[in-house]
């Protein structure tokens, strides 16, 4: 059995079986047909519907093949067909459309149907039975369902295209259900379908982000980041380990202070390769780099990932400050609760190692507010930002900012606010400063860690 990655791992498996029937329902716009082509594609099924959706998606989805054409078919048109006795007296009450297509299921061409939409092809039945009486029976829409039935009884594999997501017949008659959603929230779009049923199969994980960017569909899914069992050595290459992963997002400039703000449960090494990017691109380039972890950041962390980030060169350009405990050696000690300590460290780390490249300052939010209070907090990033910016450099504030008065004062300091989400387990991100659509995050880890940013359109 073969579990394609295109496609989440519960709805390949149940489309690996035979004589089923997947139900994808959904308001208009949600992505069912995309999704349904996305199926098509990967499960060599035939794709039924009216003339005018066929010449449609023929028209308007370059990414369509040749052969994916060669199998579409419009149930208002007539066409050759080869008698069979496969499947029974069923064969001859339905529409040529589909008796063409079993033709194909019965040579080994295609191995299943999309009916694409429901209503669209019942309303295209029920003006064909009116104009062609003596052909009725085979245009009979209300025992249309009952024949999809029939054939997947024989092994036929079908996926129904229906409007709304209410619960209906089809709803309990059909093996799977996957309702595709979307909802606008601030100007944002999020794409995301749930799985409501599938017959014989373990369900996971139900709900999964999806994107329609280009005319197509793509399911989107969080990874949990393995541990490797070997860190490699540095290799020598023009590409920077751990680039800040979201130039095409947003651009950073000198002088620019950046927000990281990390909701609850964000799984910690999406924080940690999001605030690594950023140390990996400065110190590859020389520059000073200055770190106040956030919380869930700390100093085992940050010793790892300079391994697995092939920093153990750049030690020199880095510098921690943590505020109790013994400490390594590119730490330093530091009173968090003492605002004035902080800022002078800061200053005098960059003045003592002066580098021609802009510097890279790190501060935990959610770190300094656990030892001051909140207007301490403030005022002592207010503090930072004015002595990074007059400097030139790039100030990182990050961590998990609660409450509302902190979330105003750091979205009035920054130049760039980005927020991170877990939603159901998924890794959301998108710009409040400037606006930017919502983008699902995942990582994966070749040679080092690396963040892969898909937009939701």
């Amino acid at each position: 059995m073969v579990l394609l990655m295109s496609v989440p791992k519960e709805i390949s498996k149940f489309l690996n079986r035979s004589g089923v029937v997947l139900l994808i329902r959904g308001e208009p716009g949600t992505g069912k047909t995309k999704m349904s082509l996305e199926l098509m594609k990967n499960y060599n099924m035939a794709y039924v519907g009216t003339k005018r959706t066929v010449e449609e998606i023929k028209r308007e989805y370059p990414w369509i093949t040749d052969e994916m054409k060669g199998h579409m078919f419009a149930i208002d048109e007539k066409y050759d067909y080869r008698e069979t006795d496969r499947f029974g007296s069923v064969f001859y009450l339905i529409p040529e459309a589909i008796r063409k297509v079993l033709n194909l299921v019965e040579d080994g061409k295609i191995k299943g149907i999309i009916i694409d939409s429901w209503h669209g092809i019942i309303n295209e039945l029920n003006i064909l039975a009116m104009e062609e009486k003596e052909r009725e029976k085979i245009y009979d829409s209300s025992s249309f369902f009952l024949k999809i039935i029939r054939l997947s009884d024989m092994d036929v594999n079908f996926i129904v295209v229906r409007e709304g997501n209410e619960d209906d017949n089809l709803s309990y008659l059909a093996d799977g259900v996957v309702t595709a959603w979307k909802n606008v929230k601030e100007g944002r779009l999020y794409r995301w379908f749930s799985i409501d049923k599938l017959r014989g199969v373990e369900i996971e994980k139900n709900v999964y982000f999806f994107t329609l960017k280009d005319n197509e569909f793509n399911y989107l899914y969080s990874s949990r980041f393995k541990h490797p069992k070997k860190i490699l050595g540095y290799k020598s290459s023009s590409e920077i380990p751990g680039s800040t992963y979201f130039d095409d997002i947003f651009t950073v400039r000198r002088s620019n202070t950046v927000v990281f703000d990390f909701g609850e449960h964000v799984p910690v090494p999406y924080k940690v390769a999001s605030l690594m990017g950023f140390i990996a691109s400065f110190s590859y380039h020389g520059s000073r780099v200055i770190i106040i972890p956030p919380n869930g950041f700390d100093m085992s962390d940050l010793k790892y990932s300079i391994y697995l980030y092939k920093l153990e060169r750049y030690y020199k350009n880095i510098t921690y400050l943590y505020g109790e405990g013994d400490v390594e050696e590119f730490a330093r000690l530091v009173d968090f609760s003492n605002s004035k300590e902080i800022v002078k460290v800061i200053h005098d780390e960059i003045h003592e190692n002066v580098s021609e490249f802009a510097p890279l300052i790190v501060v935990g939010y959610d770190r300094l507010n656990s030892y001051m209070s909140s207007h301490d907090t403030m005022k002592t990033m207010y503090r930072l930002k004015d002595t990074v910016k007059e400097l030139g450099g790039v100030t990182l504030i990050a961590g998990n900012i609660m409450g509302e008065e902190n979330k105003k004062f750091s979205s009035s300091i920054s130049d760039i606010y980005v927020k991170f989400k877990n939603i159901n387990g998924d890794v959301v991100m998108y710009g409040i400063k400037p606006w930017t659509r919502v983008h699902h995050i995942d990582i994966k880890y070749e040679e080092y860690p690396k963040l892969i940013p898909k937009v939701i359109v």
